[in-house]
């Protein structure tokens, strides 16, 4: 069954960051961020999404500006199998006027955006950063992998790309991955810390904070997993060796001497094997009256199955 939009983890964190966004300071730097990565043109700007979170979070932000009888166009699109998108559109000069003026910027050229967000203090870049990534930000579910991308949409140059990625290794020190999907450019995450950081700065926190038990579980059951895979081939080997030296003291007992023919030590070794099969050498070396070092066990029993070697090919001669 395909899981639904509200049940992804993506989803939860779109909604914590957008309900992260609040006051007048954080809800313009917000704004910013997502006109950064709208489409503009000589007939206005228009913020496309198909996350119902984010189209109501841009609406309630622009209405903030502009009067009420201001007219804010919303188109939606809907295809089968796909959720709905929503294309809301600001075109009246008046309003864009009041909102760049709110904003404090003269125009929508990504790099008076850029420089814009660059001045912010750390807690609202914070919310531009949010608005951004509400915007065309992505993050997988950390049970399946560590992603984080910026799938910065219609791009034709990188400009956007490359301003971003600036301002995220300036103001928190995270260097962006890159790579082209088609006409996009998309900057990404791979390292659970990163992405950690991410979250938090966008507001996140609680998906941040599930990014990191996911990682602390993940390592434990990881470890769990080596010590249960190196205890296995311990005891497989421990019980090749227990095969292959009680098979050489078969191949002594069924010769024509037998047993008799090894030294009494040898011979005192070989009976505490054939009773004991699931013991490891250290066992065996505590069944000894006074007890023996393991190496001792050990070197005895390679004795024995050099002589059943020695059996073996005179036979075969």
């Amino acid at each position: 069954m395909k899981v639904k939009s509200t049940e992804s983890f993506v989803y939860k964190v779109k909604t914590e960051a957008a309900e992260s966004v609040t006051g007048r300071k954080k809800s313009d730097a917000c704004l910013l961020g997502m006109l950064l990565v709208s489409e503009k043109s000589d007939a206005g700007v228009a913020y496309r999404t198909d996350n119902e979170i984010c189209r109501e979070l841009f609406l309630r932000l622009v209405r903030h500006i502009i009067p009420p009888e201001s007219s804010v166009g919303e188109e939606i699109s809907r295809h089968r199998g796909r959720l709905p998108e929503y294309r809301i559109s600001v075109s009246e000069k008046n309003d864009i006027g009041a909102i760049l003026t709110r904003l404090g910027v003269s125009s929508l050229d990504c790099r008076e955006i850029l420089s814009r967000g660059d001045k912010l203090t750390d807690s609202n870049f914070g919310a531009f950063c949010t608005g951004i990534f509400l915007s065309c930000g992505r993050v997988t579910d950390p049970q399946r992998e560590y992603h984080l991308e910026i799938a910065i949409p219609g791009s034709t140059d990188d400009i956007l790309c490359d301003g971003i990625s600036e301002l995220l290794e300036k103001h928190i020190g995270l260097t962006a991955k890159r790579l082209t999907r088609g006409e996009q450019r998309i900057l990404y995450f791979k390292d659970s810390e990163n992405i950690e950081d991410m979250l938090t700065l966008i507001g996140a926190t609680s998906a941040s904070l599930e990014v990191m038990n996911t990682k602390v579980y993940k390592d434990i059951r990881n470890h769990a997993n080596r010590i249960t895979n190196c205890d296995t081939a311990n005891v497989d080997r421990q019980n090749n060796s227990a095969f292959r030296q009680i098979e050489a003291i078969r191949v002594i007992e069924n010769s024509p001497d037998g047993l008799s023919q090894l030294s009494e030590e040898l011979r005192e070794v070989a009976i505490l094997r054939q009773n004991n099969p699931e013991d490891s050498l250290s066992g065996l070396a505590k069944k000894f009256d006074p007890p023996m070092s393991r190496s001792g066990v050990n070197h005895r029993l390679k004795r024995i199955i050099e002589i059943a070697d020695n059996i073996s090919n005179s036979k075969e001669g």
